[in-house]
């Protein structure tokens, strides 16, 4: 197995570790869930579960951050501790079949948008679609060569234009308050949320080693996870520009005739979507490093990665159902956050590190659980359950099935 390169950054700041979570990163999948929470209930109610959601979302994080700081592992090193070295090759390669998800997903989204609200006159044989999204691809390629180093560069300069258009759309949007009505807690909504949320979260180890101290860790951590509520109560506003496909409406903004609305959602889509891909380049990179040979690692990986999601995003992206993808891959991660956090509950209350067997017992969990989602997604299996309810029933039968088998063992030994 490839050795992983030395960290080149053990001292971000608070702002450095926020302002790339922040960038895109979490953004884009935030925005898009108060929507889908929004659908699924009322205005107030749907803030009152956005709002539970990221309480219950930060004491998760912490302890993710707790597990990986002192020996300053990646969410691949933490794998291998739990899940063992076979284990680390399957999340490796979940992790790169997300960021190709990714990568195409947000790609397309903010390409359809930008298409129409680019208002420049072209021949219309020209494939106006496709010159912004390899254009994306090459820009996004360019600026992750460099890894973290140019990546907290990026996101700390990008950062306060994200937020100032952000502002600016809020306010310039036609938006109506709903009358006050019951707000009640959805069951359904907080299940959107912890899944948005444990995805993003099983990643966090990745980017949080290269955090200065675990204070420092800690209060980013707080930083983030309010910035990120106050970005999903506001995107509720984006409701009414926002269509079920999670594009930009472009008659109703083009339609308000402000061109500043029009600009705002141009800077905020490109350069949400530019940092959204350079950190899933860096995300995937510790996967890349279990399958590729040394010589291939480095400046070379990011390079290979980023012109390697690109030319697949031209040549494959409308062949295969990119839904499909995106919750088989999110559902593997949200897999491992929870067996992560299990598994290290369990390891703190014993003193000490998983077994051989126990790392097989957390693989079993992890690898039933996430092929019955994987299955239910494919309509093989009932989809009308709640895909992390198959997930937490499986792996706690599996692994307390696990556990018994080896009390038995010892007390036959």
């Amino acid at each position: 197995m490839a050795k992983h390169v030395e960290l080149p950054d053990t001292n971000q700041s608070v702002w450095q570790l926020s302002a790339i979570q922040l960038s895109g990163w979490t953004s884009l999948p935030i925005l898009a869930t108060s929507i889908l929470v929004l659908e699924q209930n009322s205005f107030y109610g749907a803030i009152l579960t956005i709002i539970v959601g990221n309480a219950i979302a930060w004491f998760i994080r912490l302890a993710i951050i707790m597990m990986s700081y002192e020996k300053r592992q990646s969410t691949l090193d933490i794998a291998k501790v739990y899940l063992g070295n076979m284990g680390g090759y399957f999340i490796g390669a979940f992790l790169l079949i997300s960021t190709l998800a990714w990568f195409i997903a947000q790609t397309t989204a903010a390409s359809k948008t930008l298409t129409h609200l680019l208002l420049i006159e072209e021949n219309p044989s020209i494939d106006k679609f496709t010159q912004i999204s390899v254009f994306v691809g090459i820009v996004s390629t360019f600026l992750c060569m460099e890894g973290v180093t140019l990546l907290k560069k990026l996101a700390s300069f990008v950062f306060p234009f994200l937020i100032a258009a952000f502002i600016a759309v809020i306010f310039i949007i036609p938006f109506k308050l709903p009358e006050i009505t019951t707000a009640g807690l959805s069951l359904a909504g907080l299940t959107l949320v912890l899944i948005t949320n444990l995805g993003i979260t099983s990643d966090l180890p990745t980017f949080f080693r290269h955090s200065k101290s675990l204070h420092t860790s800690i209060k980013a951590l707080t930083v983030i996870q309010l910035v990120s509520l106050a970005i999903a109560l506001l995107g509720l506003y984006l409701g009414s520009i926002i269509t079920g496909a999670f594009e930009i409406n472009e008659a109703l903004v083009l339609g308000t005739s402000s061109e500043v609305l029009r600009l705002s959602l141009i800077i905020f889509i490109f350069l949400s979507v530019i940092c959204a891909n350079v950190a899933n380049v860096y995300s995937a990179s510790v996967g890349w490093e279990v399958i590729a040979p040394k010589a291939l690692l480095g400046r070379k990986e990011y390079l290979i990665l980023g012109l390697g999601l690109t030319t697949i995003f031209i040549l494959v992206s409308n062949l295969f159902s990119i839904e499909f993808l995106l919750n088989s891959s999110d559902s593997s991660l949200v897999n491992l956050c929870i067996i992560l956090i299990i598994g290290y509950m369990l390891s703190k209350a014993r003193k000490s590190e998983p077994s051989r067997f126990e790392q097989v017992g957390y693989f079993t969990a992890w690898f039933v659980s996430t092929t019955l989602n994987i299955l239910q997604f494919s309509e093989i299996l009932p989809i009308h359950i709640s895909p992390i309810a198959t997930s937490l029933a499986s792996i706690l039968i599996i692994l307390s099935l696990f556990f018994l088998t080896k009390r038995c063992i010892t007390k036959r030994v």
